[in-house]
């Protein structure tokens, strides 16, 4: 059953008791049926127990007491719901018409515009409608004319640059939607298939396949660039290879051949496009059970072997989107163990999780059981670390949210202690494997107005 990987719950303000429920939730698992979501940072679970959706800061657990609640209307997620939620003045629940569960994912936008191609995340709601940023850009969704619009900071009312029908979609990140972009030159609307917006990372790096091994070529940083059967379409840029969904038999495949030809770079959208003819045939697969991009470090991945003559389980490779970089700060020079701060590079899979290392040094950040360590003999089977953090459950790395608080060990109390200072952020997106930084997002400015770059509702 396919339900939401993550939800917000939003609408509380944080003046009323009981606010800091409202927040992040990632999916980890199921209870009575029903998804299960954990806030990100903390132990508060929004789960189905004995017939009604609950909110408790407490986990997943056997028990009466909440901090919110919702009648259930026989779905698999709490979205659409009227929540209850505790006050202690009146001592009992009280019905809060502004607290909701959105289905409101970060996205990604490509098109061949750069100026409004990237990375958009999640800024807030409008309306009832979730809207989203990347630098000086938005995608939000305008009421009246039920629409999702690509628009400038600048631009009011249904000014835009892009714009696709909303179909009744909660949130801009589906394949489906066509979209339709500005065309200054002409002055016209111009529907664009090759542009979308989807809920998928825009850069997914292979890993963790051995040099000397049959395809190893399939390691490395596969770049969003379109949709094929309706799910993500990736590009490891130089090679001619995609990483595509194989309807038929519900894989991922990673494909060496589907571009083979020459002219790839200007014939690699219209390829997807166009549905040209596919088979099965491919280098590596994976089985995708129900997964929305190939970017999960738990999917199993076959490598095809020529001296068997059939694709063979590589436990060791997986695809992920955790990013190239993370930065980790907070902790002061003058503290203990204060160097843990600073810069730390993907350098592969450490017990099938993304591992970085800062350079130059031994010292790395690992997955070690239910938690992200920081560990200065760097990559190595022990529980033995500087610093570690609760792993948050749907995160492949400790970066914007994937671990919660941070404790240091401090040799005078000769234990870990609690620091709340330290986080560990994504740091330069738009970086990949190869070490080169992407060509800086240029904004074009074309002119949309009032007179020609409006459209009625």
């Amino acid at each position: 059953m396919a339900v939401p990987s993550s939800l917000r719950l939003l609408g509380r303000p944080s003046t009323l008791e009981n606010s800091d429920i409202c927040g992040l939730y990632v999916h980890s698992g199921w209870n009575e049926g029903r998804a299960t979501y954990l806030q990100v940072g903390t132990n508060t679970a929004l789960y189905f127990r004995n017939g009604t959706w609950v909110v408790d800061r407490y986990g997943v657990r056997d028990s009466d007491l909440a901090a919110a609640w919702a009648k259930d209307h026989r779905q698999p997620t709490p979205l659409g719901l009227a929540w209850s939620v505790w006050k202690s003045g009146a001592k009992d629940f009280v019905a809060d018409q502004n607290l909701q569960a959105l289905d409101a994912p970060d996205v990604t936008f490509i098109s061949r515009r750069a100026d409004i191609s990237g990375e958009y995340t999640f800024a807030g709601v409008s309306e009832g409608y979730p809207y989203y940023s990347n630098g000086d850009m938005l995608i939000r969704y305008h009421h009246e004319g039920r629409k999702w619009l690509v628009a400038g900071t600048e631009h009011k009312g249904n000014n835009c640059i892009a714009y696709a029908e909303a179909q009744e979609t909660m949130h801009p990140g589906y394949g489906f939607l066509k979209w339709h972009v500005w065309n200054a030159s002409t002055g016209q609307w111009n529907a664009d298939a090759n542009c979308h917006c989807l809920a998928a990372p825009s850069v997914i790096h292979v890993l963790g396949r051995h040099p000397q091994a049959c395809n190893a070529r399939i390691c490395g940083a596969y770049h969003l660039v379109g949709v094929r059967e309706g799910r993500p379409l990736y590009l490891l840029p130089g090679k001619k290879a995609v990483i595509r969904y194989a309807p038929e038999s519900d894989r991922w495949l990673i494909d060496f051949d589907a571009l083979a030809e020459p002219g790839i770079l200007g014939r690699i959208l219209q390829w997807a496009f166009n549905g040209s003819e596919a088979s099965d045939a491919c280098s590596a697969y994976a089985d995708a059970r129900g997964s929305s991009h190939p970017g999960h470090v738990d999917l199993e991945w076959h490598i095809w072997e020529n001296s068997q003559n059939r694709a063979v389980l590589d436990p060791c490779v997986r695809a992920t989107s955790a990013p190239w970089k993370l930065h980790v700060s907070g902790r002061g020079q003058t503290h203990e163990n204060g160097d843990i701060c600073g810069e730390y590079l993907l350098v592969g899979l450490h017990k099938g999780w993304p591992a970085y290392q800062k350079p130059g040094v031994s010292m790395a950040i690992r997955r070690e059981k239910s938690r992200w360590v920081i560990d200065r003999e760097g990559l190595r089977d022990s529980l033995t670390c500087v610093a570690y953090a609760s792993a948050t459950p749907g995160f492949e790395h400790p970066g914007d949210g994937g671990s919660r608080r941070w404790h240091v060990y401090e040799s005078c109390s000769g234990c870990h202690a609690l620091d709340l200072a330290i986080q560990i952020r994504v740091d330069d997106p738009g970086e990949t494997s190869g070490g080169e930084p992407n060509a800086k997002r240029q904004r074009m400015e074309c002119p949309v107005t009032t007179s020609h770059a409006h459209f009625g509702a």
